[in-house]
């Protein structure tokens, strides 16, 4: 009975590690993937005419993904906005 009760920890035990695991923030890719969308966003590698490269919102949120891909800080995104200058001519 009691090697039957230390068996079950054991399963729930890992089970709740893997579930843990499955739960990592995973949006930026690979702290290599982050660093390249940091590269590209922050640094001034990117396409120079990209929208996005021009938004500092792009540059945050890429220090965002590679907190979580690298350090395991999780924070949440800035969500895009773009005034549409079309309408107000």
């Amino acid at each position: 009975m009691t090697s039957r009760v230390w068996l079950l920890a054991a399963i729930a035990l890992v089970s709740g590690a893997c579930a843990a695991a499955e739960e990592k923030d995973t949006r930026g890719g690979t702290c290599e993937d982050a660093k390249s969308q940091h590269e590209y966003f922050c640094e001034g590698k990117g396409f120079k005419d990209d929208i996005f490269v021009k938004s500092p919102i792009a540059c945050k949120n890429a220090k965002r993904n590679m907190a979580a891909a690298c350090d395991g800080v999780v924070e949440k995104d800035v969500p895009y906005k773009f005034d549409d200058q079309k309408a107000e001519k």
